[in-house]
């Protein structure tokens, strides 16, 4: 394949708020591994056409939409972008608020779990395309560009960000507001952007949560668990291969073995803890709720 050049719509999709948790020990670093897996799973399963998947980068989603090569097709394609960017963040956040209120563990990361977070960058330029073994690239200054802006100056730990030129073209479907911005880079200057900010999706996925019936709340409390348990030796493995604390092989050898020995014990917790768990979360919010609601 002969280098190309397109014009293309970039998404990254970070997730931030669980790295500081996992150097707590190694129960927390496993725990991390499998829960930055579960919602990066929850986040491909959203992509489809015209977003491809370019990479995965380390706990960001790295994806892009091509122009098909005529004028109504790529206003098509940004249109397309418009509606897919707000259910990123609802599968995120579903699956985010399933874990920290199904679960019942109590490591660094789980016992931090609302801590976990969505950023999600907005850029449409141009893009050069080429292969390398066999695989499709995109590369050039606006890629660069997009990634650039994931360093921003934004306050807040939830939003959509998109450059000047991605907004006046992706954000022409979408419901505001977007507030006005600027970043500045050495390579690129001061680059304007336009913010959304998405504190209240979460709670949203709260009460459509426990909004559910006793039925589907179990059986999402079942998806959980059989998500965890499956999830155990993935990332036990990948923590093996790549520690995310500093300690000798005896150690995670020692801790692995304890993990291999305790796993039919992993299954009851998670099996019976999980729906349990939500279960009295749920009795614990409708408790609250009912006692805002008496005292006004």
């Amino acid at each position: 394949m002969d280098p190309v050049e397109k014009r293309v719509v970039i998404v990254l999709a970070d997730i931030s708020g669980y790295t500081r948790f996992m150097i707590e020990n190694q129960m927390s670093a496993v725990h991390g591994q499998q829960c930055i897996t579960f919602l990066i799973e929850t986040l491909i399963r959203e992509i489809d056409i015209p977003l491809r998947l370019q990479e995965i980068e380390g706990d960001a989603l790295f994806l892009y939409a091509e122009d098909p090569g005529n004028d109504d097709g790529w206003d098509q394609v940004q249109d397309q972008v418009a509606k897919k960017l707000p259910r990123f963040f609802d599968a995120f956040y579903e699956g985010a608020v399933l874990g920290m209120e199904a679960t019942p563990c109590k490591c660094a990361i789980c016992r931090n779990s609302r801590e976990l977070t969505l950023k999600i960058i907005v850029h449409t330029g141009t893009a050069v395309f080429h292969e390398i073994g066999g695989f499709k690239k995109v590369s050039g200054p606006d890629v660069i560009l997009a990634h650039r802006l994931l360093k921003n100056s934004v306050s807040e730990k939830e939003y959509l960000l998109m450059s000047e030129a991605g907004y006046s073209t992706v954000a022409r479907q979408m419901e505001g507001p977007f507030l006005p911005g600027t970043e500045t880079y050495d390579e690129f200057g001061t680059i304007r952007t336009f913010v959304r900010y998405n504190g209240d999706v979460k709670e949203k996925q709260f009460e459509s949560l426990y909004n559910l019936s006793p039925a589907s709340l179990m059986a999402r409390a079942e998806l959980y668990s059989a998500a965890a348990i499956a999830g155990t030796f993935p990332a036990l493995i990948r923590q093996l291969r790549a520690p995310a604390i500093a300690s000798g092989r005896l150690s995670w050898l020692g801790f692995a073995l304890m993990s291999v020995l305790r796993f039919p014990v992993t299954i009851l917790v998670y099996a019976v803890g999980a729906p349990w768990r939500l279960l009295s979360q749920r009795a614990a919010r409708n408790k609250l709720l009912r006692g805002r609601t008496g005292s006004t």
